[in-house]
């Protein structure tokens, strides 16, 4: 299933992303929107470990991935994130990761 959604939290900048779920857990992510993340490169490379993360996980992976990989972020937050992620999933129709859903498996 491909989700995207759009967002701007409170406490963040706006945030849009596309990411692609199986099973409940991502499969792959694209982060882009208002925010700031340096070094860039440790950016892309965070996307790619948010790989198999579980849905209500997202936001705790994503704070221990910048730690981690020493991001300096500015207007994107891990709390944030999934907050856009989980509206884009039910409005979506993924309601309740992991449950039938549709006659389909999210």
């Amino acid at each position: 299933m491909t989700i995207t959604g759009l967002g701007k939290p409170a406490g963040c900048k706006l945030i849009r992303f596309t990411a692609e779920l199986e099973d409940g857990h991502i499969k792959s992510i694209q982060i882009r929107g208002d925010f700031f993340a340096v070094p860039e490169e440790a950016f892309e490379e965070l996307e790619g470990r948010l790989t198999g993360t579980e849905v209500p996980n997202l936001a705790g992976r994503f704070t221990e991935l910048v730690n981690e990989l020493h991001i300096e972020v500015e207007g994107i937050s891990g709390p944030g994130l999934a907050e856009v992620f989980l509206t884009a999933l039910v409005q979506a129709g993924g309601v309740g990761v992991k449950e039938e859903t549709h006659g389909s498996s999210i």
